[in-house]
């Protein structure tokens, strides 16, 4: 998972636990039915460390069930530029498939290389991002996702946030993912999400999210219903964070 890192000299660490009704990543529907993911994250100086997982309860699309298929591995680091209210983060996600099997989509474990921009003149209302994945084992192509959000804080325990994403891949990153041969290079996947969190008690902090994720027509489409579960999906999850 990609975010900023804080900028204090404090360390600080978060633990959290999510059951979610999908397994969605970048408009790939990998498991249309009931995942636990769990994810810890330390940060110190704007530089953090994330360790997230992703547990079947039911068959995925490669057919690996109760089990533990996907671990991802983040560093980050929060650039100390102050450049007109633009902020940088850098960093790598090793992607490892313990049960995936030794073919398919999704099988071996990659790399990416990541870069981030979020515009934080209006942080108060809205947020607009944009981030550039490079993979450098595997894949060897790109994604980059654009995002809007605009948070709201209704009181002092309770706040909310709604956005839009999408995401655009190189012809090699399509090919990987969506089977697409000849080059397809193009936006393939969106999502429109919200987001409601409350504080339950100091340092604890519970949530829930609804996300609509879809692809777009043509060739990824055919992709998505020929390699995943779904080209479409309505999910949504709930998440327990406490911060340490």
């Amino acid at each position: 998972m990609v975010g900023q890192a804080p900028s204090g000299s404090e360390v600080e660490a978060t633990a959290e636990l999510a059951l979610v009704s999908a397994h969605v990543w970048r408009g790939q529907v990998q498991n249309e039915d009931f995942v636990l993911q769990p994810q810890f994250t330390i940060a110190q100086n704007g530089i953090s460390f994330n360790i997230w997982g992703n547990y079947n309860f039911s068959d995925n699309y490669v057919g690996v069930d109760n089990d533990l298929n996907e671990i991802d591995l983040s560093l980050a680091y929060t650039l100390p530029l102050d450049l007109n209210d633009i902020s940088f983060d850098i960093g790598v996600i090793s992607y490892q498939f313990p049960a995936n099997g030794s073919g398919g989509t999704n099988a071996k474990s990659t790399m990416e290389l990541f870069a981030a921009a979020h515009v934080l003149t209006f942080q108060d209302y809205v947020i607009p991002s944009v981030t550039f994945f490079g993979d450098i084992k595997e894949i060897d192509g790109t994604y980059v996702l654009f995002d809007i959000v605009a948070p709201y804080q209704v009181s002092e325990y309770l706040s909310v946030e709604g956005g839009i994403s999408t995401g655009w891949g190189s012809g090699s990153y399509n090919k990987s993912y969506w089977n697409i041969n000849g080059g397809h290079k193009g936006f393939n996947d969106y999502n429109i999400y919200g987001t409601a969190s409350y504080e339950v008690l100091d340092g604890l902090t519970a949530s829930l999210n609804l996300t609509y994720t879809g692809v777009y027509g043509g060739a990824i489409k055919d992709g998505a219903k020929a390699t995943y579960e779904a080209s479409e999906k309505f999910w949504g999850g709930v998440n327990l964070a406490y911060d340490f």
